[in-house]
């Protein structure tokens, strides 16, 4: 692949958006009517940094969609919370929270901002945590669909495009495996992949829900958005070669093999789980198979620290998300692909001024450009991550991956346009890198000149 940078514009029906989830950003943890999260019961017991406040976008909800708006996006991926809906997880929903995002969904569309919601961002009602043992239990699947059912017939009519969940590999391997993130399960072994067979069938469950019942009326599409990392051969062998395709298989594969596959785990991912991983029954194979309207993909900061764990056999990570698009189109038969989460992090004494997060965000944008250019690769939208800075799960508020700074010591969490903000709105003003052409003379009294270092001249004078 050639890495030149390419001049060119995206296609006239290209889709432009900013995203951000609602435990990172809204704050008021226990404010009307809503329950406990998972997270917010880890993080209280834990003594770490809380979203108990965050970027107090639940109270401020108004000014994140006049930020979206000053960036011109076509749409804003968000998430509803759930606890927040649902305080105990199931029963009656609490009518504080459908009026919130009701109000902001209406907003957007006003703003002519289509609306791109996830269900599930983390953030389980702690309650199910406590009841059920959380996603390591099979009546999950039959509770989440019963809240997506909620969703699609509250919201629905607003809404075109759904997620059902976002990036499930964290949350089975950091929240039920090595414990970084929340619920911090570390105790069984086998929870990781138990957790990752009852999330893809939860997944499926909410498709067929939206399938049967919402799709005719509400005509939108649904998917679930999985992350990936990009890793090459440090030696172009076949048997490091294979070694990346396995590695890719055990990370993006676990959830695109049953969903955008065949309906069943990679052969690899079996093996290498030593018996740990679960059967699906051939009857969910055909159930599971297929239940994605488009492949949504996330490439951002989070999903490549991970990458830095994994056992790295002649492999090398990369920052090249044109070979993971290129991937994906090969793998799962050229699906139609929203990029639904992409950015970079700065430190946390970043403000406004962000130079290396326009150069990463720069070179992103111009890797799916050339993906779609050289590649053909059917990418429809890209969604930067993330619109305001945030609580950023385990690295609490060390990081800042906003396209506005937050001033988090102030009582107004005050917000900023930083320069990735005004390069991004550039972009998507100019819909993508036109070719600048600058023809023209200087000036007729313009003076031309040629200089010499004092240094080179004083050795050759002692010379």
């Amino acid at each position: 692949m050639g890495s030149a940078f390419l001049h060119e514009t995206f296609p006239s029906d290209f889709l432009w958006g900013v995203g951000t989830s609602a435990h990172q950003t809204e704050g008021s943890w226990n404010q009307d009517g809503k329950g406990p999260s998972i997270w917010d019961h880890f993080t209280h017991t834990r003594g770490s940094s809380t979203a108990d406040t965050a970027s107090d976008s639940y109270v401020r909800w108004n000014e994140d969609v006049e930020a979206v708006a000053y960036l011109g996006t076509h749409f804003y991926a968000f998430s509803l919370s759930w606890p927040r809906l649902f305080p105990n997880g199931t029963g009656s929903p609490n009518a504080a929270g459908v009026t919130h995002y009701r109000l902001l969904i209406d907003r957007l569309k006003a703003r002519g901002v289509q609306p791109v919601v996830t269900l599930f961002h983390w953030d389980l009602p702690q309650v199910l945590q406590e009841r059920y043992g959380g996603w390591t239990n099979h009546s999950m699947v039959e509770i989440f669909a019963g809240y997506a059912a909620f969703c699609f017939q509250t919201f629905g009519g607003s809404v075109k495009y759904w997620l059902t969940m976002h990036n499930p590999y964290l949350m089975a391997v950091q929240g039920y495996g090595t414990g970084m993130h929340a619920p911090g399960g570390t105790s069984d072994p086998a929870a990781p992949y138990v957790v990752a067979h009852n999330l893809i069938r939860a997944h499926a469950k909410a498709w067929h829900v939206y399938n049967t019942h919402f799709r005719s009326l509400q005509k939108g599409q649904v998917s679930i958005t999985l992350a990936s990392h990009s890793i090459n051969p440090v030696r172009t062998t076949p048997a490091n070669v294979e070694l990346c395709q396995k590695s890719m298989e055990a990370v993006i594969g676990w959830f695109a093999g049953p969903i955008h596959g065949e309906g069943d785990y990679p052969t690899s991912l079996k093996i290498s789980s030593h018996g740990l991983i679960p059967e699906f029954s051939p009857e969910e194979m055909f159930f599971i198979q297929g239940t994605a309207d488009f492949f949504a993909l996330s490439f951002g900061p989070h999903t490549l620290r991970l990458g830095k764990g994994l056992p790295l056999f002649g492999q090398k990570l990369s920052l090249d998300l044109r070979q993971v698009l290129g991937w994906i189109q090969l793998e799962y038969d050229n699906p139609a692909i929203l990029v639904a989460e992409s950015g970079w992090f700065s430190n946390a004494h970043k403000t406004v001024e962000d130079t290396v997060a326009i150069y990463l965000l720069k070179g992103f944008i111009n890797q799916v450009l050339q993906a779609i250019v050289y590649d053909s690769v059917p990418v429809f939208g890209y969604t930067a991550w993330s619109l305001v800075d945030g609580f950023e799960w385990n690295f609490g508020y060390t990081m800042r991956t906003g396209l506005f700074h937050v001033d988090f010591n102030s009582t107004g969490r005050n917000r900023a346009p930083k320069t990735t903000a005004k390069f991004y709105k550039q972009v998507i003003t100019d819909n993508g890198f036109p070719q600048e052409k600058i023809q023209g003379y200087f000036p007729c009294d313009f003076q031309w000149g040629v200089t010499d270092s004092i240094l080179q001249v004083s050795r050759k004078v002692k010379s």
